[in-house]
């Protein structure tokens, strides 16, 4: 093969890998750049409770937390991811909504459950909450439903 017709190939072959890239890209573009999505909800099945999420898994968000919300739909809650399992220690200031704290070990059961702390917007006398024990993840949800579901620790969480 002379040189001219091994570079007319390759350059056919380059052409050709080249439109068919384009057009995974244009017909199913998340074949490439696909993301794993975190799951929607969390699920305590010893209590038969779906929790909807939304997530809190960088410094700024784990400082911000639920602050200035007004309201939170029923069975929903803000689930804190850390990276490493300790203890937490969480605070209501400028939190408007009574919520319970649900704290999860890396084994994904609960360690420690706070109930109806109420909002605190003075920022100076907002007490701060401790887990008794070891936790990577804590759940915040709308206060009452750890009594209304019956959590208790031990039990399991799936997400």
């Amino acid at each position: 093969m002379t040189r001219i017709k091994k570079a007319t190939i390759l350059g056919l072959v380059f052409i050709a890998a080249a439109f068919i890239t384009m057009w995974i890209l244009v017909a199913h573009p998340k074949f490439l750049f696909a993301k794993k999505e975190a799951a929607n909800s969390i699920y305590f099945p010893d209590s038969n409770l779906e929790v909807n999420l939304e997530y809190a898994t960088t410094p700024y968000e784990w400082t911000k937390g639920l602050m200035f919300r007004t309201s939170m739909p029923e069975n929903s809650g803000m689930l804190f991811i850390f990276p490493d399992e300790q203890i937490r220690t969480f605070w209501m200031k400028d939190t408007l909504i009574p919520l319970d704290i649900i704290f999860i070990s890396k084994d994904k059961k609960i360690v420690d459950i706070k109930e109806n702390f109420q909002p605190c917007t003075s920022g100076v006398s907002c007490g701060t909450y401790e887990s008794k024990f070891p936790a990577m993840y804590v759940l915040e949800a709308n206060a009452g439903i750890v009594a209304k579901y019956n959590l208790k620790t031990g039990d399991s969480a799936e997400f």
